[in-house]
């Protein structure tokens, strides 16, 4: 019996270890990011990426310059590799980043082809 609450004990603490580092690791993406992909069509070009973390679980959106807003799905955030997707016209956009502190750089992937992005975290 004695063992057994010791294993669980060990699993619960090395369960919550683990939490902490994913909500840590998830925090250096959190934020608003201004982004630029400068071969994108007019209207597209410049925005704010708006990523959240809701119970673990990382969220977002993107607002354009104009002001319109669009969901983001399937982010993830792992090592400094950060990708989602959204909606443009009932076209998948995916974009896969690489974030190095206050920077994000990577590639939007389009129907039209591959497109540079690049974003600074707000302050």
């Amino acid at each position: 019996m004695k063992k057994l609450l010791i294993l669980a004990l060990f699993f619960t603490t090395i369960a919550g270890t683990l939490q902490a580092a994913v909500s840590q690791t998830n925090k250096n993406v959190v934020g608003e990011w201004n982004y630029e992909v400068p071969t994108a069509p007019y209207g597209y070009e410049k925005g704010v990426l708006m990523i959240t973390e809701k119970e673990g679980q990382l969220a977002g959106e993107v607002k354009f310059a104009d002001g319109y807003k669009i969901e983001l799905k399937n982010l993830s955030y792992t090592g400094n590799e950060f990708k989602c997707g959204l909606y443009i016209d009932y076209d998948y956009i995916s974009i896969t980043a690489n974030v190095e502190g206050k920077k994000m750089t990577g590639t939007v992937k389009t129907p039209e082809g591959d497109m540079k992005l690049s974003a600074e975290k707000a302050k």
